[in-house]
């Protein structure tokens, strides 16, 4: 077989491979995307206009924005110790903390609602333990706040940003590091000079895997939103409250294209 024939046989014997995700792609993403587009867009757009003007959808959006980057930002900077030592450290008991990281990412949202509604509802044990402590009362409810809805995504996002960075930073060149520390250099110049520019596209990636992630988000928000709303939440409302699939699409696209946006920012950073 001529090297031609054969490169044209591996590009069949590729696209064969490729066809079952091409088809699945096509069923669970394409077409249903389609759909969302065209029912948004119904009347002229009547949809979209409805989802731009309405305060509370807006602010749903919002919220989401702000929680999302909240919650990716402070899961990020708790995950850089545990990566760090999970890369770098062989100690006993090292499985088992990774184990014990990545426990979350086995629970639904909804059971991590109720787990910080245990937590922090009105009986919760945090209040009772503070109103035996003190004999005072103090955060009764913080669980349907946003300090408590806050809590949930970061409950979820640890895990993940975890095991992000440390899949990073075990491709960290430390050869590059000992030279510095020979040359004299200090831990604090060390980390800025070298540490965070090696590091700083596994950064970028934590946080939109992140981002991403809790922008999606629904369980928590559902077991958990009273007094919050986030466009997750506004989208099922409007589908299984008001049947209202119009809105809901329109919300979808415009949660899509937020994510989408915050992503392709933090790609174009990686490429700088």
């Amino acid at each position: 077989m001529t090297p031609r024939a054969h490169s044209s046989a591996a590009s069949w014997a590729g696209a064969l491979l490729a066809l079952p995700l091409l088809l699945f792609l096509l069923a669970a993403v394409a077409w249903p995307l389609a759909h969302l587009v065209r029912r948004a867009f119904l009347e002229d757009g009547e949809a979209l206009r409805q989802v731009m003007a309405a305060g509370r959808y807006r602010t749903a959006l919002v919220n989401s924005l702000a929680l999302s980057a909240a919650a990716a930002v402070t899961a990020l900077l708790l995950a850089l110790g545990p990566a760090w030592i999970l890369a770098r450290e062989r100690f006993r008991g090292r499985q088992l903390l990774r184990t014990a990281i990545s426990l979350p990412l086995t629970f639904s949202g909804v059971l991590v609602g109720f787990l910080i509604v245990v937590l922090l509802g009105r009986i919760g044990a945090i209040p009772k333990l503070i109103e035996a402590l003190t004999g005072r009362q103090a955060l009764e409810g913080a669980a349907y706040t946003f300090g408590g809805l806050f809590l949930g995504y970061v409950y979820f996002e640890v895990p993940r940003a975890v095991m992000t960075l440390e899949s990073a930073f075990r491709r960290f060149p430390w050869e590059l590091d000992a030279a510095a520390r020979t040359l004299g250099a200090r831990g604090l110049e060390r980390m800025l000079r070298i540490g965070l520019p090696i590091a700083a596209p596994a950064l970028r990636s934590t946080l939109a895997v992140t981002f991403s992630a809790s922008m999606g988000s629904f369980g928590v928000a559902l077991i958990l939103s009273r007094r919050f709303t986030v466009a997750p939440l506004e989208i099922y409302t409007e589908m299984t409250g008001f049947l209202n699939d119009e809105v809901a699409g329109a919300l979808c696209l415009a949660l899509a294209l937020c994510t989408l946006t915050v992503d392709r920012l933090l790609a174009l950073g990686k490429r700088r």
